[in-house]
């Protein structure tokens, strides 16, 4: 057996192959988000160990319109007020009747509760200003998602085809030359022999 030829590299360099390095990219920015989203999403005002049982009083169209438009910030996974049956809840919407009765408007009410909450207390995120990215960043990722597989999959039929060109392949039709008559000849000796 012939032994096998070795490509020396420079200590420390790494082979780039395409593929596995856009899958270890991948991989290390989808561990990277299962870490951070939990962390980053547990940030209630409230506590989770509120107690639950109560019932939701909704006494007429502006007050469901209003409670089912605001989050309640209890700790629940993202339950309504008008849904959510919490102690908590209840002192909230006590709390935005007032305001109601006070002459405010739903609107009115709405930024008051989100000036105090945050932008993550609304059940809808506001379409205007910075908020608009967040209806336009999923089509933005899918738009750039796609790009990148067509890039990467181009890139490998380039590569593949520049393989293919560097193996020549053997012609079917050779024209029989001398060296290719004198073989034929001193084969055919050996054979009588």
């Amino acid at each position: 057996m012939k032994p096998q030829a070795s490509v020396k590299r420079a200590p420390g360099a790494a082979v780039r192959e395409p593929g596995r390095w856009f899958l270890r990219k991948w991989l290390t920015l989808l561990a990277l988000a299962f870490v951070l989203i939990p962390h980053l999403a547990s940030d209630a005002v409230g506590q989770s160990h509120v107690a639950k049982g109560g019932t939701v009083g909704i006494r007429n169209e502006t007050e469901k319109e209003l409670f089912f438009s605001l989050i309640c910030m209890c700790g629940c996974p993202r339950e309504t007020l008008g849904t959510c049956t919490c102690e908590y809840s209840g002192d909230r919407r006590d709390e935005l009747r007032e305001m109601l009765e006070g002459g405010m408007s739903i609107q009115a009410v709405q930024k008051a509760y989100s000036a105090k909450f945050g932008t993550k207390s609304l059940a809808l995120p506001p379409n205007e200003g910075l908020s608009r990215l967040i209806w336009a960043l999923p089509l933005l990722g899918i738009v750039l998602g796609a790009v990148l597989i067509v890039t990467v999959a181009r890139r490998w039929v380039r590569q593949g085809a520049a393989a293919q060109k560097q193996v020549a392949p053997l012609p079917s039709n050779a024209s029989r030359d001398d060296y290719d008559d004198k073989l034929d000849r001193e084969l055919s000796d050996l054979d009588r022999e």
